[in-house]
C-alpha cells in the first residue's frame, strides 16, 4: 500500500478553542491499539454497483448495501440476494454525485418495520422518504408505503448533495446536507439559518402532526426562531458525506469534505445543539480565501490533513465509524477514515478533548473507497468503487 505523508494538524480544546471538547470520551477506557495488531480487508461481497452504505437493523445478521444508481441489495447467508430489496433507479439519477445515498432503519424497525432513503430526485433535488417492509417477504420492501419526509431544493449544482441518515440515540433522525454545490459554497448556504443545506438536520419522525411529516425536536436550536430554520442542529459543513455516532461514548463525528486543501473531522457530544463548524468561512482550522478571519462563535475540527502537493495525502475524506464491535476488542474506541482518492485505511482515538494513536494501517489498497459501513454487530465494513465490500478483520 502507498505510504501517506500525510500533515497531521492533531489540536487540543485550549489551542483550537473548540466548544465542543466538555465531555471527552464519556469517561470511557480508550487506549491505542497495541502495535503487533495487524489487519486486513476481507472480502465480502463483489458485483456492486456504487455501493455507497452499509447497514443493519438492530439484532440483524443480514447486511444491506445502498448502490448509488437506486438499488438496495440484501447480503444475507454469506450470499448477495438476486432480487434487490427496493429499486428505485426510475426516481433518481447518478450524474454527477446524485443518486440513492443512504438509508436508516428505525430503531424500532422490529415492531414498525420504518425505514428512510436518502436520494437526489429526477430534479436533483435532496428527498428523504419513509417506507415500510414487506408484510410477506422479509428481504422486499413495499414501494406502496412510500412517503415523503422532506424536500430540499438542490438544483443548481449536482455535487455536494450530503447523503447521510442516522438515528441518535434520542430517537431523532439526523441528515447531512452539503452546502448546495459549486466551488467555494457560492450559494452562501453554509452560514445562512435560513437554508437547510449545509447542516446537520434533526427531526422528528415519531410523533408525526396531521397534515406534517415530521415535528422538530423542541431542544433543537432554533426551533420556534424567525429566519432560522428549526430543523438545523448544526451549520457550518461544506459536505458532510459520512457521519457517525459513537455506539460507546455517545459522541457525533463528522467527517466534512474540504474545498482544495483541507479535509477535517468534527467531534462534539451527541447532546450539544447549534455548533458552527466555520465553512465556508473557514476550511479546516484555515480562514478560507483570507489572510485571516473572525472565528468567534466557531467550531474547529478536532483532526485534519492537507492535501499536499499533486494531492499527494488524498483529496475528499471517506468518514467511518468508531469501532464497538467485539471481534477485536483492542480496537474500542479507534475511529476509523479513509480518502476517496488514496484508498488507505487510517484511524485515530479522541479522548479528552485531544486526539492520539493516529495511524495507518498496513492493508491492501482497495482503489476508490466510498464508504463505510457498521453491521448490528458493531463490526466495521468498507466499500470500494470496485463494487467490493470489505470487512476489516483481524490479519
Amino acid at each position: 500500500m502507498r505510504s501517506s505523508a500525510m500533515k497531521l494538524l492533531v489540536l487540543s480544546c485550549a489551542l483550537a478553542g473548540l466548544a465542543a471538547c466538555g465531555g471527552g470520551s464519556g469517561g470511557m477506557s480508550v487506549t491505542a491499539p497495541p502495535a503487533a495488531l495487524q489487519l486486513a480487508l476481507q472480502p465480502v461481497a463483489s458485483g456492486l454497483s456504487q455501493p455507497l452504505y452499509l447497514t443493519a437493523p438492530a439484532g440483524d445478521s443480514r447486511l444491506f448495501i445502498v448502490e448509488r444508481p437506486g438499488r438496495i441489495r440484501v447480503f444475507a447467508n454469506g450470499a448477495l440476494l438476486a432480487t434487490p430489496f427496493l429499486d428505485i433507479s426510475s426516481q433518481t439519477t447518478s450524474a454527477g454525485e446524485r443518486g440513492l445515498l443512504s438509508m436508516a432503519f428505525h430503531p424500532q424497525y422490529a415492531q414498525n418495520g420504518s425505514f428512510f432513503i436518502y436520494y437526489t430526485d429526477s430534479n436533483g433535488d435532496i428527498a428523504v422518504d419513509r417506507m415500510k417492509v414487506s408484510d410477506t417477504n422479509a428481504n422486499l420492501a413495499d414501494p406502496a408505503t412510500a412517503g415523503r419526509v422532506i424536500t430540499i431544493p438542490h438544483r443548481e449544482f449536482s455535487n455536494h448533495n450530503g447523503g447521510q441518515l442516522a438515528f441518535g440515540a434520542d430517537g431523532y433522525l439526523y441528515i447531512g446536507t452539503g452546502d448546495g454545490g459549486g466551488a467555494g459554497d457560492p450559494l452562501r448556504n453554509g452560514q445562512n439559518l435560513n437554508s437547510l443545506l449545509g447542516k446537520i438536520l434533526r427531526l422528528d419522525v415519531g410523533i408525526v402532526v396531521p397534515g406534517q411529516t415530521y415535528g422538530i425536536p423542541s431542544g433543537n436550536p432554533y426551533a420556534g426562531q424567525a429566519g432560522r430554520r428549526g430543523e438545523i442542529w448544526a451549520a457550518g459543513l461544506r459536505n458532510p458525506w459520512r457521519f457517525s455516532f459513537d455506539r460507546g461514548d455517545g459522541l457525533l463525528y463528522i467527517a466534512d469534505v474540504g474545498q482544495d486543501q483541507r479535509e477535517e473531522v468534527d467531534v462534539a457530544p451527541a447532546t450539544q445543539a447549534g455548533l458552527n463548524y466555520g465553512w465556508n468561512i473557514m476550511e479546516g482550522t484555515a480562514c478560507y480565501n483570507a489572510a485571516s478571519c473572525n472565528q468567534a462563535g466557531l467550531t474547529l475540527p478536532v483532526f485534519e490533513y492537507q492535501h499536499g502537493a499533486n494531492d499527494v495525502n488524498g483529496c475528499s475524506i471517506t468518514g467511518g465509524y468508531v469501532y464497538r464491535g467485539a471481534a477485536i476488542p483492542e480496537l474500542a474506541g479507534t475511529y476509523f477514515y479513509s480518502d476517496y482518492c488514496k484508498g488507505y485505511l487510517k484511524s485515530f482515538a479522541y479522548r479528552n478533548g485531544a486526539v492520539s494513536g493516529a495511524q495507518e494501517w498496513a492493508v491492501d489498497n482497495p482503489g476508490n473507497v466510498l464508504s463505510f459501513g457498521q453491521d448490528a454487530q458493531g463490526e466495521l465494513y468498507l466499500l470500494a468503487g470496485s463494487g467490493q465490500v470489505f470487512r476489516i478483520v483481524r490479519r
